[in-house]
């Protein structure tokens, strides 16, 4: 009788994973924002918003001489051009928080489900995870920013165009208007992402930013009026995060050009993320 020889058993040969690297991550980041149903609708606020106010306030305004007419002494004071800047980008401070509040929720929202926790076995050193989150909502929300800048001004200057307004569409100002609104509403999803990485809660980090984008500036004129002769105070104002957001949009900000804006704008950005990122590897998830 021939023994039979066993033949071993072939282990199974798994598909090569492949090393995880930053791009890897970046796409699933880009995959987990597009997948969410929010994201979508709030795109859709940031464009309803920006133009629609725009459109509106063009058609509401006055013809330029009725304006000047009405206004008496103060005529000379008025600048015809910040005028349609002012109707252009009327919609942007509604917008700052439709942004703000999809990023905080891009990051709390993980917090609060657990998810986070599959994000960091993953990617356990936890940074590329916060930089590609960073990343992905700025690109989002600057190119949503500037089709719905570069409509809103357009219809801006077209509509204010026939009623005696001067400002040309592509004049240097105002591409740089349009660009720069696009990018403080990058910044401020990217701001809002430090803030609810710092807070790990929804309500609480989209409390916080509406505090720092509306609040602020709010307590910030009141306490200039209660102390007129303490200039530094109204200088400071002029360094606040929606006020920055004016000044890159193309309205006057104290005399702030727009690159002192964009330093300003970049470091509050800077410290909600650097603190952020400090505390989510120090804390547990």
């Amino acid at each position: 009788m021939s023994a039979a020889t066993a033949t071993p058993a072939t282990p199974h040969v798994h598909a090569e994973i492949g090393r995880l690297s930053f791009p890897r991550v970046l796409r699933s980041e880009w995959i987990k924002l597009r997948s969410l149903r929010s994201t979508f609708w709030t795109l859709v606020s940031v464009v309803v918003l920006v133009v629609g106010l725009a459109t509106l306030i063009s058609f509401a305004l006055p013809s330029k001489t009725t304006l000047l007419s009405e206004a008496g002494p103060r005529a000379a004071t008025l600048d015809p051009s910040n005028i349609v800047a002012t109707a252009a980008t009327f919609g942007l401070t509604f917008a700052q928080l439709v942004v703000a509040v999809l990023g905080v929720l891009a990051i709390s929202g993980e917090f609060s489900t657990g998810m986070i926790r599959s994000s960091f076995a993953a990617v356990p050193h936890r940074f590329p995870v916060l930089a590609a989150k960073a990343i992905m909502l700025f690109v989002v929300s600057f190119v949503i920013g500037l089709v719905s800048m570069a409509a809103s001004w357009s219809i801006a200057v077209g509509v204010t165009g026939a009623k005696g307004y001067t400002r040309g569409l592509f004049d240097a100002s105002t591409l740089w208007s349009i660009v720069g609104g696009a990018f403080y509403l990058g910044l401020v999803a990217v701001f809002a992402l430090g803030i609810g990485t710092i807070i790990k809660s929804s309500a609480g980090g989209i409390s916080a930013v509406v505090g720092v984008l509306f609040v602020l500036p709010i307590l910030a004129n009141v306490l200039v009026s209660v102390f007129p002769k303490e200039t530094w105070l109204a200088d400071w104002t002029h360094y606040l995060v929606s006020n920055n957001g004016s000044g890159l949009a193309g309205l006057a900000n104290g005399g702030l050009e727009p690159w002192q804006n964009a330093l300003s704008l970049g470091i509050w950005t800077a410290a909600a993320f650097v603190v952020g990122a400090i505390l989510l590897q120090r804390r547990d998830a």
